[in-house]
């Protein structure tokens, strides 16, 4: 086909699609939900309740509540 054996642009690559390799430099790759979902609020109710109880299973529950926990840590403790 070629003289060398280097890949061209937009070549058939075995493995992927032609599609996919030709849009890999271009595609935008969203960040995950789950990177999002744990924000400034929830680490600071983790790391209180985990610094107040000392549990790991406290600070998970804490940690959904999220700034309902902190707001009642502040006020109470």
């Amino acid at each position: 086909m070629y003289d060398d054996q280097n890949p061209r642009t937009g070549e058939y690559i075995p493995g992927g699609s032609q599609q996919r390799w030709q849009n890999f430099r271009t595609r935008i790759i969203p960040v995950p939900v789950a990177t999002r979902m744990f924000g400034f609020g929830t680490m600071l109710a983790i790391a209180v309740s985990y610094n107040h109880n000392e549990s790991i299973g406290w600070a998970i529950l804490h940690g959904l509540l999220s700034w309902l926990y902190v707001i009642y840590a502040a006020l109470f403790y």
